[in-house]
């Protein structure tokens, strides 16, 4: 059995945010990861939940294309805080990760892999949206 975790809920609040920013690739999701009190997911962590995601049906695969299903974006905008910036996405993640928790997979797909390579590309890219954010608040 599978159980749905808060890296899992993180992961589902990236592609989320990818998704509203008309981002849908492996890498563009990485870089959307909200800055947030937990380690940042590893390339493995991010594969699992993708797996998971795909056997309840939470995201829809258009070629590298990955996006959030109906029912996924319903939970992700149920539990938005009033104001997610800041301290308040680590309560989203929090909130997503509750609603999560109810959610059992007796098995998980494994379809598809993201690369690695594109894992790293989105780390960098991650970095260097935080450090102009930064910079923006300086």
């Amino acid at each position: 059995m599978h159980r749905l975790t808060s890296v899992d809920a993180w992961v589902l609040l990236a592609i989320y945010r990818a998704g509203q920013q008309n981002k849908a690739d492996y890498a563009a999701i990485v870089s959307c990861l909200p800055d947030v009190s937990l380690p940042i997911p590893t390339h493995q962590e991010f594969k699992t939940a993708y797996n998971k995601f795909l056997y309840i049906k939470f995201i829809i695969v258009e070629g590298a294309n990955t996006s959030l299903a109906p029912a996924a974006q319903q939970l992700v905008d149920a539990a938005k805080p009033v104001s997610a910036t800041g301290a308040s996405a680590q309560a989203w993640v929090d909130a997503i990760a509750n609603t999560l928790a109810s959610y059992k997979c007796k098995s998980m797909c494994n379809r598809r892999e993201w690369q690695e390579a594109q894992y790293l590309q989105g780390l960098e890219l991650r970095d260097l949206e935080l450090q102009d954010l930064e910079l923006l608040n300086e």
